[in-house]
């Protein structure tokens, strides 16, 4: 995507993203007791800022691409957040972040990337967290058989046209690359527009 579509691109996600923070906020997953939230690939920063709305006591740091950040820190500032809500370059992938949290969110980042990059993703992030620290992971995810939710099946055929390795993954493999990463405690459960899988960092 050219720098001219690029924000073009964001500004349309931006508020589906905040739809999806706001709504974690009401699965019963605990977050109240978080304070440093690391949001890998957080785009425009859509969630972010939904969770830090709803959780006065968070800050924030979003790790994204280089071509990207310029664009998430004008809409940390169009939300007044510079604050609370800083915005770092890096590649998860390639290294860990830098800083200790005490949660991570994916959103829409796994089903980017084929299996070795999803694996090492996981790890570098797990280094990132305190023992403790929570993981959402929100996203298309299959189940096992590869073909249901038939939906999710249908998206790969998108997927497929876009990026060179990325898929809707199936749960087990999303459960192999936490547990293999020092997850555990791991549960998937449905949202109104994706589902998410959490777990926690092991002691």
């Amino acid at each position: 995507m050219d720098d001219d579509a690029l924000p073009v691109f964001f500004r349309g996600m931006h508020g589906g993203n905040q739809a999806k923070g706001r709504e974690l906020l009401t699965t019963g997953i605990p977050l109240n007791d978080r304070h440093r939230l690391l949001d890998v690939g957080g785009g425009s920063g859509g969630m972010t800022l939904a969770l830090c709305g709803g959780l006065p006591e968070l800050s924030a740091t979003i790790l994204e691409l280089p071509r990207v950040t310029p664009i998430t820190r004008r809409f940390v500032a169009e939300a007044g957040f510079e604050g609370r809500v800083s915005v770092i370059e890096g590649d998860a992938v390639a290294a860990p972040p830098s800083g200790k949290y005490d949660l991570a969110t994916l959103s829409s980042v796994i089903q980017v990337l084929d299996p070795d990059a999803a694996a090492s993703l996981l790890v570098n992030v797990g280094r990132a967290l305190e023992p403790g620290g929570r993981i959402v992971i929100t996203g298309r995810i299959l189940n096992d058989d590869r073909i249901s939710p038939q939906h999710v099946a249908l998206f790969n055929l998108v997927f497929l046209n876009i990026y060179n390795g990325g898929l809707a993954h199936t749960e087990a493999e999303y459960r192999g690359w936490l547990q293999a990463a020092g997850f555990t405690n791991i549960e998937r459960r449905p949202m109104k527009e994706a589902e998410l899988i959490t777990a926690v960092r092991a002691g």
